[in-house]
């Protein structure tokens, strides 16, 4: 049996295990896992459609649904169009497959501290891999300059945000150095998407970037309150995504899961002011983490994470936060070591209370 057991959606207050937590364990940025208009928009659906999959790329039809989902994703980043993706994590390989179907690239190159669904996939599509590291836009300068033959272009790939420690990618040195390339940037934002940005465009948008050499997709299961990935972007490059395996060989998202990313993109672009509130208490609580002494960015990306001394340091501070029901995540993820770290997300839906409360309990725990 799992040591904890989410008994309720991911909000400011969770049951875990059969008692009420203060949460700040991540997934749903806005809390809309459990928002009314979710909910209703997915029992609509289901009742409607049943649990069919809201689109059949390889056999027969779509549904209107999946027609309006993809209409206002590409509404809300702004794009000519906008593909639905079956999950967050096939969202790199659709969009790698278009782009390598579309031009001829020698090799790519990834940051060293991206995410399995962009390391897990590089392999699969046939071309070397130069892994360069993390964060570092001089050392990708120096592993092209070393490892691209002349008359080849490359393929740059990064998240947007990394997910464990919620640090920003240097995306618009990254940009500059794949100019100099001529070499094409794809970005896995799914941290990004829904919450950076004026609009909630992401992290290109966080930038203010925007070029023709930059594309990304992401995950509508943290911001969005829903299931599925999407990626926004020219018709040509979306026409090449839909053409993919991934589209044509993938089940698509069920009806309900596609209504509640319906649902969930409509509230976020009525909402602007939740994304304010969560600009505000990712300040708010990293500001409070580093009086405390820990080494988290000033920036509002709504993750913190940090290491101590040791694991069973770690596991201490863990398991005394729970005691005083308070749940924080002790992750072993992809950038931690051997040892992981803890890591704290905060909701827009947090209150200044609870965020002074975590950070007086950690306190007096650490």
């Amino acid at each position: 049996m799992p040591r904890y057991v989410m008994e309720s959606a991911p909000a400011a207050v969770t049951v875990i295990s059969g008692k009420r937590y203060l949460y700040f364990g991540g997934t749903g940025y806005y809390t809309l896992q459990n928002h009314p208009s979710l909910l209703q928009a997915a029992t609509a659906a289901l009742a409607r459609y049943g649990m069919h999959p809201a689109t059949s790329r390889g056999g027969f039809g779509t549904t209107p649904l999946y027609v309006a989902v993809e209409a206002a994703y590409a509404r809300f980043f702004g794009a000519e169009d906008a593909a639905y993706i079956a999950s967050g994590y096939l969202c790199n390989l659709a969009g790698l497959q278009a782009l390598t179907s579309a031009a001829r690239f020698g090799a790519i190159f990834v940051d060293r501290g991206s995410h399995y669904s962009m390391t897990d996939l590089l392999p699969a599509l046939g071309l070397p891999v130069v892994p360069f590291a993390y964060r570092d836009p001089e050392n990708l300068r120096r592993s092209l300059r070393a490892h691209l033959r002349a008359g080849q272009r490359a393929l740059v790939v990064s998240d947007g945000i990394f997910p464990l420690m919620g640090h920003l990618a240097p995306v618009p040195a990254y940009l500059e150095v794949a100019a100099a390339y001529d070499a094409v940037l794809w970005l896995d934002d799914s941290h990004g998407v829904g919450v950076l940005g004026e609009r909630g465009r992401g992290t290109c948008e966080h930038y203010g970037l925007a070029s023709e050499r930059l594309l990304f997709g992401g995950t509508l299961s943290k911001a969005f309150g829903a299931y599925g990935g999407v990626i926004p972007g020219r018709k040509d490059f979306v026409r090449a995504v839909r053409a993919g395996h991934v589209m044509n060989g993938a089940t698509s998202p069920t009806s309900p899961a596609a209504a509640a990313a319906l649902a969930g993109v409509e509230l976020l672009a009525a909402h602007p002011e939740w994304r304010i509130q969560l600009w505000n208490n990712a300040r708010m609580l990293k500001s409070g983490l580093r009086r405390l002494g820990l080494p988290v960015e000033d920036s509002p990306v709504p993750i913190a994470a940090w290491a101590l001394e040791s694991a069973q340091r770690m596991d201490g501070v863990q398991r005394a936060l729970m005691a005083r029901g308070i749940c924080i995540q002790r992750a072993r993820y992809v950038g931690a070591g051997p040892a992981g770290v803890l890591r704290v997300v905060v909701f827009s839906t947090h209150t200044a209370e609870q965020i002074g409360r975590l950070l007086e309990e950690l306190q007096r725990v650490l």
